[in-house]
């Protein structure tokens, strides 16, 4: 996988994909790929990617195109050797659902699973870049400035992180109109925005995966809407530092 360090280009909306399969650059055979941090899923094996609109429907859908994966590049389950999931930060219920599932394969198959945050998921592509924002909705935002670590901040107090020439991700084009005078003020440069197709190959590229299986736990940022059950454990939730930013995050009990 190449980078795009030096690559800047005026940000364009993608088209809507509807569980479409792609292909992406060779990467290590049998490892799974799944990301569900954000509406638009995906999943990837081998060289092949499926991304669909998923909005709130991931937990009835996620295993089925997972399947449906599998038959395109011709193996099972059981051939499946490894899982590399997103740990976020994004949509908690669709985090919970694509880290309870990798969590399933590894306990299930016995094979490593390996966590990755959104932001080193994009830092792969670009390494250069001078700050990452991610939309938290509520007119908040995810933030990860240089190799400080991410953190949430209001909407309107984006134009304190900012210098001019700093070089921009935004990773949800719906995002810009919100921010886009802050940065223009600036005088930011804008970085092009990735497809999912970009971020699973990411994912997939040169993963460094454990030499057993060991749960992996979601990363957020902010505290959910909803409260997590004593009954399902594995659904607790890990806090974002400079311990738990990179894929071989460890988890902090609360």
């Amino acid at each position: 996988m190449k980078n795009r360090g030096d690559l800047c280009l005026n940000f364009r909306k993608r088209k809507n994909i509807s569980s479409r399969i792609q292909k992406v650059v060779a990467v290590a055979k049998n490892i799974l790929g799944i990301d569900t941090s954000r509406p638009e899923t995906a999943i990837g094996i081998n060289r092949e990617v499926i991304t669909w609109e998923s909005r709130r429907n991931q937990s009835e859908e996620l295993l089925p195109q997972i399947a449906k994966l599998l038959r395109s590049v011709k193996i099972t389950k059981e051939e499946i050797k490894g899982v590399v999931v997103n740990l976020g930060p994004g949509s908690f219920t669709g985090l919970r659902v694509g880290i309870t599932v990798a969590n399933g394969f590894g306990f299930g198959l016995r094979i490593p699973v390996l966590g990755v945050n959104e932001f080193d998921i994009i830092k792969k592509f670009y390494p250069k870049i001078d700050l990452i924002i991610l939309d938290a909705k509520r007119n908040e935002l995810f933030i990860q400035k240089n190799k400080n670590k991410p953190r949430l901040i209001a909407t309107n107090n984006l134009n304190r992180q900012i210098k001019a020439g700093d070089r921009v991700y935004v990773d949800d084009v719906e995002l810009i109109p919100k921010i886009h005078e802050q940065l223009k003020k600036a005088g930011t440069i804008f970085i092009p925005n990735l497809s999912r197709t970009d971020k699973m190959e990411a994912m997939l590229d040169n993963a460094k995966l454990p030499k057993t299986f060991k749960q992996v736990l979601p990363i957020y940022i902010r505290e959910a809407n909803i409260t997590l059950r004593a009954k399902r454990p594995s659904l607790r939730v890990q806090r974002l530092s400079k311990s738990a930013t990179g894929p071989a995050a460890k988890s902090k009990k609360k």
